[in-house]
């Protein structure tokens, strides 16, 4: 019986090899470290040869017959990849209508266009930007063909790529006061229907504080722009937050945040291949961005 090498297992141990680590590796491509580990063990099997070096429990690097195994699992997987994407190139000119939360735009999204261009150059991408509930509806309705959008965990179709935990952030004043003697926080948010702003306005009810909306941003640049200004407190997710340089508000100030999921949709009729593999490479960016 002739020997086949598993391209999945392949694609494990070239990350292993270029990330010098089993749990980042496992991170980069969205699985967990036990089940890459048992990948490269049944290679090792398979092949008849240890393949990486270790020290101390971690990884140096690719044994003699390692290095020359990942040469080979290098090629094959880009030849898998060619020969998927030419089977899954759409018609020359074949729309495909994307939506997409606006702070996307933010998250190194380029890099995810300029891999479907790369792989799909006949595809048509007709991108449009709004709020995470017009999005759900529209590829709900048909009136897009893929998008991704934020929500309360588990509150809808569509498949979940990750869940993001929410932390508050600014440095505003805490409340102002009102003549009652009350206090309102002021909150800085995007317009209704984002997922954020939802959470925000749910956990505020929960802990029965008032808020009023100090500034409602239209791009995650005026939001971080508002809450640098010091106008009130924002809503986000904990990386994004961080990755702008946003300042967390003091733990005591503000009740708790549920996490927001991100997820994906295809309108009904609309999962080709195409469309599919396109969904997956923003998905897996998403999933490590």
């Amino acid at each position: 019986m002739p020997t086949t090498l598993d391209i999945d297992t392949l694609r494990s141990l070239i990350a292993i090899v270029d990330m010098k680590s089993f749990s980042r590796a496992a991170e980069r491509l969205g699985r967990s470290q036990s089940a890459i580990s048992l990948q490269i063990a049944r290679l090792e099997r398979l092949v008849g040869h240890p393949l990486l070096e270790r020290a101390r429990g971690r990884v140096v690097g690719p044994t003699e017959k390692g290095a020359a195994l990942v040469e080979h699992a290098r090629q094959i997987v880009a030849l898998n990849e060619r020969a998927v994407a030419s089977m899954r190139q759409p018609a020359a000119g074949e729309r495909i209508r994307l939506g997409i939360p606006a702070d996307f735009m933010e998250r190194d999204f380029v890099s995810s266009l300029d891999e479907i261009r790369a792989r799909y150059p006949e595809a048509h991408l007709e991108l449009r930007t709004d709020l995470s509930a017009r999005l759900a509806e529209d590829v709900g309705r048909g009136r897009l063909d893929v998008a991704f959008f934020k929500r309360t965990p588990s509150s809808g179709a569509g498949g979940t790529i990750t869940s993001e935990p929410m932390a508050w952030f600014g440095d505003a004043a805490m409340a102002s006061e009102r003549r009652d003697g009350s206090s309102s926080v002021p909150l800085v948010a995007f317009a209704e229907g984002c997922a954020y702003r939802d959470e925000a306005e749910r956990s505020l009810r929960a802990a029965r504080r008032d808020w009023s909306v100090a500034c409602e941003a239209r791009s995650l640049s005026a939001l971080v722009a508002a809450v640098e200004a010091g106008l009130g407190y924002a809503a986000l997710p904990l990386r994004l937050g961080a990755r702008k340089g946003l300042r967390r508000a003091r733990s005591c100030e503000l009740p708790d945040l549920s996490p927001v999921e991100l997820a994906v949709g295809i309108a009904d009729g609309r999962a080709m291949p195409c469309t599919q593999a396109i969904a997956g490479i923003i998905t897996q960016r998403c999933a490590l961005a």
